[in-house]
C-alpha cells in the first residue's frame, strides 16, 4: 500500500536516501518521488529535462505504517505523513483507484518517471493520444498547451485533488 510524506521541499531525494539507508526491507518496499520527463524549448532547440511531479512529497510503498512513522522522526526533513485518523495511530493509505493512477503514470518499470506521451492534433485542436503513460486516461485530460507540449490531467492523491502536468510530442497534425 501506498503513504505519502510531506517534507521540505527540495529534499525529497535526501528523504528517500535516508528512508533506505534507515529502514529495513520489511518495512519499506519501495520509496520515490515522482518525476515527469518533458521538453524545454531553448535558443539551441529542444531539450528533454526531468522534472519532479509533486514538490514537496514522498511516495511510500509499506505494510507497516506505524513503524515507518516512527522512523521518520529520526529523519531531520521529515515534515509528516498524510492520512494520520484523528486521535488515533492508524494511518490511511491511497486507495486502490489512487494506487492504480500512481502506477499508471509512475510505474516501478518507467523508474517511476512517466514518459512523453505521442499525440496527434485534429482539426479544432482535438488532441487524440497516440501511445506513452496517458493512453488510456484521455478522459482525465483538463487542459492542453500545445505551445509548450504538455497536457494536464487531474488526479486524486490521499483525498486531495492535483493537476500532473504529462509531456506530449506531437507527431500529426491532421
Amino acid at each position: 500500500m501506498y503513504y505519502v510524506i510531506q517534507v521540505k521541499s527540495g529534499n525529497e531525494d535526501k528523504v528517500i536516501e535516508e528512508i533506505t539507508k534507515q529502514n529495513r526491507k520489511a518495512v519499506v518496499f519501495d520509496a520515490f518521488a515522482p518525476k515527469r520527463k518533458a521538453r524545454r524549448k531553448y535558443k539551441t532547440g529542444w531539450v528533454d529535462v526531468e522534472e519532479r511531479c509533486f514538490p514537496g512529497y514522498v511516495f511510500v510503498e509499506t505494510d507497516a505504517p506505524k513503524t515507518l512513522f516512527k522512523d521518520l522522526y529520526w529523519i531531520p526533513e521529515f515534515t509528516r505523513l498524510l492520512g494520520r485518523e484523528e486521535g488515533t495511530d492508524n494511518f490511511v493509505s491511497l486507495s486502490e483507484d489512487e494506487a492504480r493512477m500512481v502506477d499508471i503514470l509512475y510505474g516501478k518499470k518507467s523508474e517511476r518517471v512517466t514518459d512523453i506521451s505521442h499525440v496527434e492534433i485534429h482539426e479544432g485542436d482535438v488532441v487524440r493520444i497516440l501511445d506513452g503513460p496517458l493512453r488510456d486516461l484521455e478522459t482525465k485530460i483538463k487542459k492542453v498547451n500545445l505551445h509548450k507540449r504538455k497536457v494536464t490531467v487531474e488526479i486524486i492523491v490521499a483525498g486531495r485533488p492535483f493537476d500532473v502536468e504529462v509531456g506530449i510530442e506531437i507527431l500529426v497534425k491532421a
